[in-house]
């Protein structure tokens, strides 16, 4: 994943159906590794990409 596929706004996104983490694991120190309750474990997401999602939005 790279930075030009970031939301916009995260919590405007609809997805088809709601999905479950069964397990986390930690890649090495930079990221995490979800795995998904329909299975799947592709992706990993950085510390980086996570503070982004969750970052508040500065107030101008």
């Amino acid at each position: 994943m790279g930075r030009e596929y970031d939301p916009d706004n995260i919590l405007s996104l609809t997805p088809k159906r709601s999905y479950q983490v069964e397990k986390i694991d930690l890649v090495g120190n930079y990221a995490l590794m979800p795995t998904w309750d329909d299975g799947h474990h592709t992706g990993i997401y950085t510390w980086d990409y996570l503070y982004r999602l969750c970052a508040p939005t500065p107030v101008e």
